[in-house]
Formats: C-alpha cells, structure tokens, sequence
C-alpha cells in the first residue's frame, strides 16, 4: 500500500487524515525490502490492517462460538475448528495455523473492520492470498486434509463475502478492490507450474464476488523471466512486484471512478502488456517516450514529475 500512497501523491490526490481502531501499521514495515524510491513513501501514513500468515477466514467471523475443540496437532486442536461448507477450517489465523502468541479468542472481526471503513472511500483487500497455499503449511489449518488449491475458493468465496458485507451494511458507498492473488516463486521469479491454477482461483473469485455491490478485482500479471520475489521473504513480492501491484490497484480505483485521473497503461493480460515487460527487462530506456509501457513495466518506473523511463531494482533486502 505504500507504493500506492505514493502513486496518488504524485498525481496530487491527498489521502484524509483519519483515526483508525485496527491497523497496526501505518508506515513502511522493517519485514519488507527498501526500495530505490523510499523517500517518496517512508514518512508517508498509510493505516492497514498486516496480520502475517492469516487466511480469509480471519477476517470473517465475529466470535469464535462455533468453534469446537479437536484431538489435533496439540494447541492448533485446542484453539478448535469451525465448518466452513463441506471443510474443517481452523479458528486460528496465523501461518500454519500455529496459535503461539495468540489467545482462544483473537480475531479480526468484519464488524470491527467496517467500523473502521465507514464513510471511507475504498477498501483494499488482499488478506486471502494464503487460503490457497496450505500446502505448504502441511495442510494444517484444513484439520491434515488435503485441499486441491482450486477448491479453497468456496472457502475464500464465504469469507470474503461476510466481510464485505459487513463493511457495505455501515458504509454501502464504500468501494471494495480485491486484489487478486499471485503464482508461487521459484526463488525469485514465478513458479511457472502454478500459473493456470491461480489464473482459475482467481477468476472463480472475481466472478463470485464482483456481483457484490461497489465491489471490484484487481487484476494484474508479474512477467515470468523476471526478479519479482524477495530473498528475504520468500514467496513474497519484491519492490517490482509491488510496483506491478499498485499500478494495477489505481488503474483499478481510476476505472471505478474514485479518481478523476490515473495513469496510461497497456490493458492487463495483453500482448503489448507483455512486449513491455520483454523490453523493460533489458533497457528501461528503449521505451523511450513510451510512458504507458514504463508505468507497466516490473523493472521499470517514470521519474518523478516526468521524469525519463529508469530502471528499478528489487529493493535492498
């Protein structure tokens, strides 16, 4: 989010100052690379709500009353499960479902969430990235039983929904952008194997979610040859990454009219967008004056207040 305040700063839209009871991060954390354009975001106050490791399902309940102990995996079975559908899904939220550091009852809850976004303008999700990816937590907030990642989006599905909902029922003009989810990394480039998979996760979620009122998908691609993940997170997105992201993200605000300006871009998903990214990958500037590829590019940025076509990097890990 930080490279988005910075984007709307830079086209002069000011974000209000307002106080907020949940997040409990308002500037760039410690966790996540420094990027070569720090100084256009680091003091900048951008209120989110970062819980690492949490699914979808964190956000989505008010209490944990229908949760039910189980004979599990020690303190995860204690912490208890709760039905989601067809599906024993765990009442704790973090990586893994590991309840350390956390109580019986922590949670986020949507009605906490839409207390905080009433009469704010829009809402950015992307707590859902994990729900698809517990294969790599041996499944264990699915109680041990494997899930085909395509067939967590019912999950993601519903609790997406409740929280939605809930924010729209204080604060129905409130715009909700959902970010799509990104492919698994391969050191530091996409996993090109789990491409399709997300590619159908994401479209199943768009298409159940966006007939929801004032609701819209971020969509996006990372190019596949590229430096997107970081070394010190891995499996998350570096600066380029992030780049790709809150380009997309304000294109998405643009076309839902919460700006009156945005920025010129190749459409997402086509051939210029990934003849751009080709080029952007070997010389920012033989784009040239081509300022709609350079804002699209992974390695590539416009200088401030039109500025040339420079490269960037993955940030300082």
């Amino acid at each position: 989010p930080d490279q988005l305040h910075a984007m709307l700063r830079e086209l002069g839209f000011v974000l209000p100052e307002q106080h907020y009871e949940l997040p409990n991060l308002v500037r760039p954390s410690g966790r996540a690379p420094v990027c070569g354009n720090v100084e256009e975001y680091a003091e900048l106050e951008t209120p989110r709500i970062g819980k690492i490791g949490w699914s979808s399902w964190g956000f989505a309940y008010n209490s944990k009353d229908l949760c039910k102990k189980a004979d599990y995996d020690g303190e995860i079975g204690r912490h208890g499960f709760r039905k989601i559908l067809r599906h024993q899904v765990s009442c704790n939220s973090s990586w893994a479902c590991n309840p350390a550091g956390q109580q019986i009852d922590t949670l986020v809850s949507p009605a906490a969430v839409a207390r905080d976004a009433q009469g704010t303008d829009v809402v950015l999700l992307s707590n859902w990235f994990n729900d698809s990816k517990q294969q790599w937590a041996q499944y264990k907030c699915f109680k041990g039983n494997e899930i085909d990642p395509v067939d967590t989006v019912p999950i993601t599905v519903r609790s997406l929904r409740r929280l939605i909902r809930a924010i729209h029922k204080r604060s129905p003009t409130t715009v909700v952008l959902i970010m799509a989810s990104y492919p698994d990394a391969w050191e530091q480039q996409v996993l090109k194997s789990t491409l399709d998979s997300v590619a159908e996760i994401n479209r199943r979620v768009r298409k159940s979610l966006t007939k929801e009122p004032n609701t819209h998908f971020v969509n996006y691609t990372f190019p596949n040859d590229q430096e997107v993940f970081q070394t010190k997170n891995p499996g998350h997105v570096n600066c380029r990454g992030d780049q790709v992201m809150a380009t997309r993200a304000l294109e998405a605000m643009f076309d839902a009219g919460l700006l009156a300006r945005g920025l010129a871009l190749p459409e997402h998903g086509t051939a210029e967008e990934a003849a751009c990214f080709a080029t952007a990958a070997s010389d920012c500037a033989a784009l040239g004056g081509d300022r709609a590829c350079c804002q699209a590019a992974a390695a590539c940025r416009m200088a401030r207040h039109g500025g040339a076509c420079e490269p960037i990097g993955p940030g300082v890990q």
